[in-house]
C-alpha cells in the first residue's frame, strides 16, 4: 500500500510539474508571437505609411498660428509624458500580478483609472480650442486622403489576420487591438483618429523592445571613425532578410531610419549623415534574433 501511495504521489507531482512547464512554455510562445506582430506592424508602418503621414503632419502644423502651434507642442510633450507614466504604472501592476496579490492589483487599477481619467480629460479640454480652430484643415487632410488611410487600415487588419491564422494554436486573451493601437492614422477611427493625429509629434513610434545581443554575436561597426557626411555600416552574423537600421542622437531621437537586406549574414550599407550636427550618435540594427548597437562620432 505504501508503495502504491508513493507511486501515486510521485506521479501526481510529475504531472503537475509537466503542466506548469507547459503553461510557462505556452505563455512564452504567446508573448514571442505578439512581439513578432508588433515588430511586423512597426516595420510596415515605417516603410509604407510614415513618409506620407509625416508630410500630412507637417502640413497640419504649418496651417496653425504660431500661438496654437506653441500650445500644441506643449500638449504633445505632456501627452507623451503621460503615456510614459501610464506605461510605467502598468508594468508595475503586471509585477504585482506575478506576485499573486490580486487585491492590491485591483486597488492599483482603480487608482490608475481615476487618476489618469482626470489627467487625460484636462489635456483634451485644452486641446479642443486648437482642434476647433483647425477643423477645416483637419477635414481637408482626412477627406483628401480618405482612400489611402482606409487602405492602410485594411493592410493593418490583413497583417493581424494573417498573423492570427499563423498562430491559431495559441490562445490570446485580451491581446488583440493593441498591435496597431499606437500608430497614427491606423489604430483608430473618426474623432479618436483626429485626436491621435493632432497629438502625434511627427516622430516614428518606438519600436517594440528587443533584446540587445553581445557584440561578438552580431558585430556592428561603422567606418570611417570618426566620420563626416557619409559612413558605411558593416554587420555580420545576421539572419538573412530585411532589417531596420536606425540612427539616434544622444537624446534618443531617431534621426535616420532605413531598411537594409542581409545576404549570407552580411550587411554593408552606406548611410547619409549630412545635415547632422557634430557629436556622438548611436547606430542600431534590429533583427528577429535581437538588436545590435554601436556608436559613431560625426565630425564637421
Amino acid at each position: 500500500m505504501k508503495t502504491i501511495m508513493l507511486l501515486v504521489i510521485t506521479g501526481t507531482a510529475l504531472l503537475s510539474t509537466a503542466v506548469a512547464q507547459d503553461k510557462s512554455a505556452r505563455k512564452s510562445e504567446r508573448h514571442a508571437a505578439f512581439k513578432e506582430l508588433r515588430s511586423n506592424l512597426h516595420v510596415w508602418f515605417e516603410r509604407d505609411v510614415y513618409p506620407t503621414a509625416k508630410v500630412l503632419h507637417d502640413q497640419y502644423d504649418a496651417s496653425l498660428s504660431g500661438q496654437d502651434l506653441q500650445a500644441l507642442q506643449a500638449l504633445r510633450t505632456e501627452a507623451k509624458r503621460l503615456k510614459e507614466q501610464i506605461t510605467a504604472d502598468l508594468k508595475s501592476m503586471r509585477s504585482t500580478l506575478k506576485r499573486g496579490d490580486r487585491d492590491e492589483l485591483r486597488d492599483k487599477i482603480d487608482e490608475l483609472r481615476d487618476r489618469y481619467h482626470d489627467a487625460v480629460k484636462q489635456l483634451l479640454d485644452r486641446l479642443k480650442p486648437i482642434a476647433k480652430r483647425s477643423r477645416t484643415k483637419l477635414r481637408e487632410i482626412f477627406d483628401a486622403n480618405e482612400d489611402k488611410i482606409e487602405s492602410w487600415r485594411d493592410q493593418a487588419r490583413q497583417t493581424v489576420g494573417d498573423w492570427r491564422d499563423e498562430h491559431d494554436d495559441l490562445t490570446f486573451k485580451g491581446m488583440f487591438g493593441h498591435g496597431n493601437g499606437q500608430l497614427p492614422l491606423i489604430g483608430a477611427d473618426g474623432r479618436r483618429a483626429a485626436i491621435r493625429f493632432i497629438l502625434w509629434d511627427g516622430t516614428m513610434p518606438p519600436a517594440p523592445q528587443s533584446k540587445v545581443v553581445h557584440p561578438s554575436r552580431m558585430p556592428l561597426t561603422v567606418s570611417p571613425a570618426p566620420t563626416g557626411n557619409t559612413a558605411t555600416v558593416h554587420a555580420a552574423n545576421l539572419p538573412d532578410g530585411q532589417h531596420a537600421l536606425q540612427v539616434f542622437d544622444m537624446n534618443g531621437t531617431m534621426v535616420r531610419s532605413m531598411q537594409v537586406t542581409a545576404v549570407a549574414g552580411q550587411v554593408n550599407h552606406s548611410i547619409d549623415l549630412s545635415g547632422l550636427a557634430a557629436g556622438t550618435y548611436m547606430v542600431s540594427i534590429n533583427t528577429p534574433a535581437g538588436r545590435s548597437t554601436t556608436n559613431v562620432v560625426v565630425n564637421k
